[in-house]
């Protein structure tokens, strides 16, 4: 189950709110976002086609990805003023006709089945209200060969330092919701009970992760 006082906080968000959560981004957890684009692409060297970021925040994952590939990638937000930060974001950068912000729930992605040849989430995992269902739907969006990268962490390539600093923040500003990115075990439960045959959990210094195949 979700932790509901967080998903009810971000709910709350007025686009005040929104731009301080990505202020907050920006000066905090940049370093994971880098990272883990940067891990994305090293291991699976998906840098065409279709992506989609479900629970996409204000689109600083998206962008970055940007810097390394030529998806077009589809950014799916559930919070109204977090998606508006998300399109200034993306219209600031000039990537506006390769990053399309889209208000929608992740456990009814707004996309025909077999659309996306890479599909991402990080960060986004603890709001979910029902998990199984997310996962069936990012299974269901997935292409045969294609790649779902799903969970919290952030990234191989960050310093001992920038780890420890940004782990403590999120500890801090989770609470509770903290612990389901420090559960393999029920990650894994959660993969299996979505009808998910073809996945590991990659559970090291990079985070906790599950990785989709299709």
């Amino acid at each position: 189950m979700t932790d509901n006082r967080v998903a009810a906080d971000y709910q709350a968000m007025d686009l005040s709110k929104a731009r301080l959560f990505d202020k907050q981004v920006q000066e905090n957890f940049m370093p994971a976002i880098v990272a883990t684009a940067r891990q994305i692409m090293d291991d699976y060297a998906i840098t065409d086609g279709i992506c989609v970021d479900v629970g996409c925040g204000t689109a600083r994952f998206a962008i970055e990805l940007c810097r390394h590939s030529n998806l077009k990638i589809y950014g799916l937000e559930a919070v109204r003023a977090i998606y508006e930060v998300a399109k200034m974001n993306v219209e600031q950068e000039g990537l506006a006709n390769r990053v399309t912000p889209m208000l929608g729930d992740a456990q009814a992605i707004p996309f025909e089945n077999e659309f996306a040849d890479l599909i991402i989430s990080r960060g986004s995992y603890h709001c979910w209200e029902n998990r199984v269902l997310v996962f069936k739907e990012i299974h269901r969006v997935l292409k045969k060969g294609g790649i779902g990268f799903v969970g919290g962490g952030f990234g191989r390539y960050v310093s001992e330092t920038e780890l420890e600093r940004m782990r403590s923040l999120r500890d801090r500003s989770l609470k509770d919701g903290a612990k389901a990115y420090q559960e393999p075990d029920e990650l894994r439960k959660i993969v299996q009970e979505a009808g998910v045959s073809n996945f590991r959990i990659i559970d090291d210094r990079s985070g906790l992760w599950a990785e989709l195949k299709k």
